[in-house]
């Protein structure tokens, strides 16, 4: 297997991996929503301002990955001669995708330990 078959690979697999996280950061947020429910004035009004924060935070990464999915079909539809030749571009966009996701998850994270805390 050439590179311009297994780079495709190897983003989708980095891709599925990315998706099943916000999958996994989207079901917390849910649980976050209704822990927050219970709650009532300000501490109601901060965990929903937080839950909102990591909803966006989601929406980005989202995003972010979509956009990674466009350099893999990219690659995909590309012949071997034109491969060649965006092979240094697309290499550079996919570390860009991977550094905005990392980025993104990192801040993710942080939000989600806030507002999970909020909430012990």
């Amino acid at each position: 297997m050439g590179l311009k078959e297994a780079y495709p690979q190897k983003i989708e697999t980095q891709l599925s991996v990315w998706e099943s996280t916000v999958q996994e950061y989207s079901i917390k947020i849910k649980e976050l929503k209704v822990k927050a429910e219970k709650l009532e004035g300000q501490a109601k009004r901060e965990c929903h301002e937080r839950v909102d924060v990591l909803e966006d935070k989601v929406k980005g990464l989202q995003t972010k990955l979509e956009s990674g999915k466009h350099e893999c079909e990219k690659v995909k539809a590309a012949s071997e001669e034109a491969w060649e030749d965006m092979k240094v571009g697309t290499e550079q966009a996919w570390d860009n995708v991977k550094s905005g996701v990392e980025g993104g998850w990192s801040s993710l994270k942080e939000a989600m330990d806030k507002a999970t805390s909020k909430l012990k």
